[in-house]
């Protein structure tokens, strides 16, 4: 990949998490300091959980963006990356930049004992499984065939495998 390229998807995937900012941050902040806000008291003091399920979110994210930039030449916008990423957390889970929304998202939750968080992260996952099986998935069948169909045979779409799968895999 030449340098331009690797800038141009740089800032293609600055431009997405810009996006996942608003959708991760400052819509759930809205959320929680309305004046409508219902707290669940009943969490107590196992919200704070909530900050390592965010940590988790992040961390994930930020791999996933680097497999992106790196390993499949592209950045995280749909459609534009050239080649199939199968390295990093892809090889334990096929969609873990979802997964990775819906561990900050659930944190978020907990964090600030938020029912309409709960409802939120709900949305979202409803949202990412229609956008994965009726978008995303038909998507890279067409795109990367045979390669695509074995992958989706060895990797899970949301359950992560403990173990990569092995090198016939």
């Amino acid at each position: 990949m030449s340098r331009s390229q690797f800038i141009e998807n740089t800032l293609k995937t600055f431009f997405f998490a810009f996006i996942v900012v608003f959708v991760a941050a400052y819509i759930p902040y809205k959320i929680v300091t309305a004046e409508s806000h219902t707290d669940i008291a009943g969490i107590g003091r196992f919200h704070f959980m909530g900050y390592f399920l965010i940590a988790s979110g992040v961390i994930g994210y930020l791999a996933c963006f680097w497999n992106f930039i790196v390993d499949a030449k592209g950045s995280p916008i749909p459609g534009d990356t050239q080649d199939l990423i199968v390295r990093g957390l892809y090889r334990y889970v096929r969609n873990p930049i979802y997964i990775s929304a819906v561990l900050i998202f659930a944190g978020e939750a907990l964090l600030f004992r938020s029912l309409e968080m709960i409802y939120y992260l709900l949305g979202w996952i409803v949202v990412f499984h229609l956008v994965v099986v009726y978008v995303e998935e038909p998507f890279l069948r067409t795109k990367f065939g045979n390669t695509y169909e074995r992958y989706c045979k060895s990797v899970r779409r949301w359950r992560p495998r403990l173990k990569p799968p092995g090198k016939d895999g």
